[in-house]
């Protein structure tokens, strides 16, 4: 357990440090993976279309307003 939590740990830091351009393209793109995954699972009714939506609207949403993201000064 010890281990997940210091990848957890080490995978946060990086992620807090990178600007908003590329932490918006990292959300997306984990999005897009989490909604493949899930889909490939439950239904795969257009599963490619609503994985790159989702992926596209996170980066958008991220990009513009920066929810997620560590504050930039």
């Amino acid at each position: 357990m010890r281990g997940v939590k210091r990848l957890y740990e080490r995978t946060d830091a990086w992620l807090r440090g990178l600007s908003r351009g590329p932490y918006a393209a990292v959300l997306g793109l984990m999005t897009g993976i989490g909604v493949l995954a899930a889909g490939f699972l439950l239904s795969r009714d257009l599963l490619l279309l609503r994985a790159l939506t989702m992926a596209l609207v996170m980066f958008g949403l991220e990009y513009a307003f920066g929810r997620f993201g560590a504050n930039e000064s």
